[in-house]
């Protein structure tokens, strides 16, 4: 809706001023009651409220913000109450000029009871400006708040894209670094490999740009992986999957097992008689556990974190549940949140 529109509507006049000048007719008017005193104060509170309306699409042009609402309105209450007090006087006078009103005429109508003339006007006033004020606040305050909600919105948005665009670039160096060593030991293995890095590079392809994916297609495209650094590290490699079908269909962060695999490799010394070893497990039902032998690489500099980093932020998106790493002294562990859907359409949440 765009803003007044609500405010432009006919509808508060067409109900109010009748509903008013039918209840001002027995405030301000004896017994017996007869049609022109329905009429008069109809008329009355019709040419006010008209007024009243236009002065505040003025003083809303004037002052559109929520952050002058308070002086909007103190514009609003003091030239409402002016403009009718005037109308009332002008119309009463009228009416008294052409028979129609007794003690209408401007002497009679500041020397009678100006308590009672000021009463209706007063009374319109405040029903009038508090109507539309409060109407335009509301719809302010609701457009405000979905602003707000916009923006951060789009800058969440930014800052996942600007995460899952590191994934593809880091993956690449590190594996066009892995072909450069088997190039030079092992050429038809290197092919081999190429194949298989082939395969593994369409499957971040097709779902870099994805938020979540199922476990199950996350698995497949591990154990892909895996094949590619089996190739290289043979026996010295051990990497085991054990997780139940059934959570297959639970989604997780794409490419995430890949680099925690990745960087259990890198940091972590890997030979046949101390094999590295790389258990990913379900725990709970709930997480999904990355858990490596912890034998760091000596004269290797500390890593900087980055993509543990990356794989916390992104499921501060994706979760309310926290990315959970644990280090003893045998084994460096990462528990990611399992996400599931809690209905078809809705935002997807921490299992």
């Amino acid at each position: 809706m765009k803003p007044g529109t609500l405010l432009r509507e006919p509808w508060p006049r067409v109900i109010g001023i009748p509903v008013l000048g039918f209840l001002l007719t027995f405030v301000f008017n004896e017994p017996p009651y007869v049609p022109y005193h329905f009429m008069k104060s109809i008329l009355i509170v019709g040419v006010m409220w008209q007024g009243d309306y236009l002065i505040m699409m003025a003083l809303r042009k004037r002052w559109p913000g929520l952050e002058v609402t308070g002086r909007r309105i103190g514009f609003s209450v003091v030239g409402l109450l002016v403009y009718n007090s005037l109308m009332d006087f002008g119309l009463c006078t009228g009416l008294d000029l052409i028979g129609l009103e007794e003690n209408g005429s401007w002497i009679d109508y500041w020397t009678t009871d100006i308590g009672s003339k000021l009463i209706p006007n007063l009374a319109v006033t405040f029903l009038v400006a508090t109507i539309y004020e409060a109407g335009y606040f509301f719809h302010q305050w609701r457009r405000q708040v979905q602003l707000t909600e916009a923006i951060k919105g789009q800058q969440v948005r930014a800052e996942l894209n600007a995460l899952k665009d590191q994934l593809s670039p880091h993956f690449l160096f590190n594996s066009l670094n892995t072909l450069v060593t088997l190039i030079h030991e092992d050429p038809a293995q290197a092919a081999r490999f190429t194949q298989k890095l082939s395969e593994v590079y369409r499957y971040i392809l097709q779902h870099k740009d994805k938020e979540v994916v199922d476990l199950g297609t996350e698995l497949a495209f591990t154990r892909s992986y895996n094949y590619l650094l089996g190739m290289r590290f043979e026996r010295s490699l051990d990497v085991r999957i054990d997780i139940d079908p059934a959570l297959h269909g639970r989604l997780v962060a794409p490419l995430t097992l890949q680099m925690l695999v990745e960087n259990a490799v890198k940091h972590n010394t890997a030979s046949l008689s101390h094999p590295l070893r790389v258990d990913i497990y379900a725990e709970n039902g709930r997480s999904l556990i990355v858990r490596n032998t912890l034998r760091r690489k000596s004269g290797v500099p500390e890593g900087t974190g980055t993509g543990l980093e990356n794989i916390r932020q992104r499921y501060s998106y994706l979760s309310d549940r926290p990315v959970d790493v644990i280090e003893t002294r045998e084994h460096f562990l990462v528990a990611l949140p399992l996400i599931q859907l809690a209905a078809p359409g809705e935002t997807v949440t921490g299992a």
